[in-house]
Parts: structure tokens; sequence; C-alpha cells
């Protein structure tokens, strides 16, 4: 008989549903903390489900965990399992905008770097998958209301509907604007990490970060269970 003490399981509401974190966080660069979660079993949190449990937390911001979650977002940053494809302009029949694999299992990663193949995005993306979007450049970028953010098709299509209202709730938190840090056009392929936190540099507001390269920083992520419950 194998017992396992010591570990706490925070459920929030997500969606239509729940989703289910294993307490504490992992801690450590992009890699180190996506090959933890998959080791023990989890699955690795998405934008939207990372969103859940923040709105969840500040729900109750004085409780036990929901108060180190908060602390988390505003000192340092959660670490976003989906990946940012931006594509440069060019005469192919999907260009100059950001290709989201919102599959967090699915992301490849390589000696800790994020890797996306544009072929296989394009093609499921083709094929109705729903966890592939693209966003054509044109939407607003850096410093915005609360209320843009949320309405921002890169945000919307990265947290879904649900999850940009939820966004607005917790930018609505501090007392700066938020800020949506992503390219607004690109001269060559790049591929980039997402993160959510503090923006420090740039008002200290929200910060929905969509072109994070240096995973070598420690952020934060909760594992999530592979079953909603």
């Amino acid at each position: 008989m194998e017992v396992i003490e010591g570990k706490t399981y925070l459920k929030v509401p997500h969606e239509s549903s729940f989703v289910t974190f294993q307490h504490p966080p992992f801690r450590g660069t992009y890699g180190s903390v996506a090959e933890a979660i998959d080791k023990e079993g989890l699955k690795r949190p998405n934008s939207a489900e990372t969103a859940s449990l923040v709105y969840d937390a500040f729900k109750n911001p004085r409780g036990k965990h929901e108060s180190k979650i908060i602390k988390i977002l505003k000192d340092a940053w959660f670490w976003e399992f989906n990946g940012n494809l931006y594509l440069p302009k060019s005469n192919e029949e999907i260009n100059n905008g950001v290709l989201l694999d919102l599959d967090s299992q699915n992301l490849r990663l390589e000696n800790g770097i994020l890797k996306m193949d544009k072929s296989s995005l394009i093609k499921r993306l083709q094929g109705n998958d729903s966890d592939v979007k693209f966003v054509p450049f044109g939407f607003k970028t850096g410093e915005q209301t609360s209320r843009e953010l949320g309405k921002n098709p890169y945000v919307v299509a990265r947290y879904g509907e649900e999850g940009a209202e939820k966004i607005v709730e917790i930018a609505d938190e501090y007392k700066s604007k938020p800020y949506l840090s992503v390219f607004d056009s690109v001269d060559e392929e790049k591929v980039r990490m997402s993160a959510l936190g503090r923006s420090w540099d740039l008002g200290n507001g929200l910060d929905v970060d969509g072109d994070s390269w240096d995973g070598d920083n420690d952020g934060h992520s909760f594992g999530a269970c592979p079953q909603k419950e």
C-alpha cells in the first residue's frame, strides 16, 4: 500500500465544470516546470485554466491558499502552457498574425525550449481543431484598459470568451492599466511562450505576456489533474 501524504488539491470552477490543481505549485524555468508537471502525471495548465485559478483566488483573497496564488501573480508570474507562433507578412494563405496552440499537452520542448511546427499547426487549423487559433495582426498591443483587454481578439483567442472576462476582473485588481506584451508585426517567424504576471517596468498592472522568450527565469505553475472533476 502506497501512502501519499502532504498533498493538497485546489478545485475551482472552470467553464461548465471544474479544474483541480495540485498544491504546492512548481517553480522554475519553463522547461523544468513542464518536466516536473509531466513527471507527477499531471496536466500542464493552459491560459484559460490559469485564469480560472487566479480569478477564483481573488474571490477569497485572504484565504490560506488564495493569498499565496495572488502573491505569485503580483510578485512573479505563472507559466501558461500554450504557444505563440508569430508569422510575417507573406504570400502564404496564413500569414501576418499569430498562431496559438492551446493544447498544453501537445507542446513540444527541446532542452527546455518551446518548438512549434507551422505546417502541423496550419493543418490542424484548417481541420477546425478548436485548440488552434489564428489571430491576424491589427489587434491592440501594449497598455490598454481592462475592458479593451477583455475584448482584444488575441486575448479572447488565448483564454476563450469566459477566460477573457475573468482576465478583465483580474486586471481590475491592479491600480494601473493592464499590458498586453505581444508583437504587433514580425519580419520572421518567432516562437514565444505565454505567461501571466505583473508588468513591473510597464506601470505595474497585469501583464498578459505572449512574447516571453527567456524561459530560463523562475516562473510558477500548479499542475492540473488530468480529468475534470
